[in-house]
């Protein structure tokens, strides 16, 4: 079953006035704040007053906060997110096609996993679909049983990389639960068949507890809006895509450890 199937009674998302801002002209970026509201909150919506299609304004601010993550072999760092993707016709990762995209974090399959994206909406799926799930994991982690949570903090388990982000291995083996109780998951990557049968209940509690709707988070991102997210700390989904021309833009990105805060 979707993970998504009751999205339509998450709750509605709310953060604090820290971690929204108004950019009016190139000249009103807050980095340190923008810094700030990603390190306590993990997220941070940006509208602005003007369009940017090419999302330079993104770039910029991602490259002066933190370390941009290159996205695949080809060397990008930013790119479509869209119907057929960059091209219009490279129905390639899930994030290209219509259908919904179930909770997950971004580059799960990588050895070093980003630890924070951003995304750059260029044009708003008008028709009501492509909606935003989050779930947090702090909210998970609280109500794991103690067997789940030791399984999925200390299994390392096999994920398999998706054929379109190959880049030097098929697999890797990592835990679920980092050591800064982060999340790395995906459900179509993990190799269920060499999971054990208390590794699979430990699967199950995690899939259970993020497809009920009072752990979920919903909004909409409408046009020349960016959001940056803390990669680890939340799980992040979309709803099936209603409107083909909706086109956005996707980052990657690291920031120095020596900057978290409490």
């Amino acid at each position: 079953m979707s993970s998504l199937h009751l999205s339509s009674h998450a709750i509605p998302l709310r953060v604090p006035d820290y971690c929204c801002f108004n950019l009016g002209s190139n000249s009103d970026y807050e980095y340190e704040s923008y810094k700030i509201a990603l390190l306590k909150k993990g997220i941070v919506l940006i509208r602005l007053g003007f369009p940017d299609d090419s999302a330079e304004i993104m770039k910029n601010i991602v490259s002066t906060i933190g370390l941009i993550h290159e996205h695949d072999g080809r060397g990008r760092t930013v790119w479509d997110v869209r119907i057929g993707g960059e091209t219009g016709d490279e129905a390639l990762a899930i994030s290209h096609g219509d259908r919904e995209f179930n909770l997950h974090n971004d580059g799960a399959f990588e050895q070093e996993m980003p630890g924070y994206f951003g995304l750059h909406v260029v044009r708003a799926d008008t028709l009501g679909g492509g909606e935003s799930v989050l779930v947090c994991a702090d909210r998970i982690i609280e109500s794991f049983s103690e067997r789940a949570f030791q399984i999925l903090s200390n299994k390392r388990f096999r994920l398999r990389v998706p054929e379109e982000f190959h880049k030097k291995a098929s697999f890797i083996e990592a835990t679920l639960i980092d050591e800064s109780h982060g999340f790395r998951y995906r459900y179509d990557i993990i190799e269920r068949s060499l999971c054990s049968k208390d590794e699979l209940e430990a699967l199950s509690e995690l899939e259970l507890k993020i497809s009920l709707p009072h752990n979920m988070f919903r909004f909409h991102l409408g046009d020349n809006q960016i959001l940056l997210l803390d990669n680890r700390r939340y799980l992040h989904a979309r709803t099936k895509i209603k409107d083909k021309k909706r086109h956005l833009k996707r980052i990657r990105f690291n920031m120095p450890a020596t900057l978290r805060v409490a």
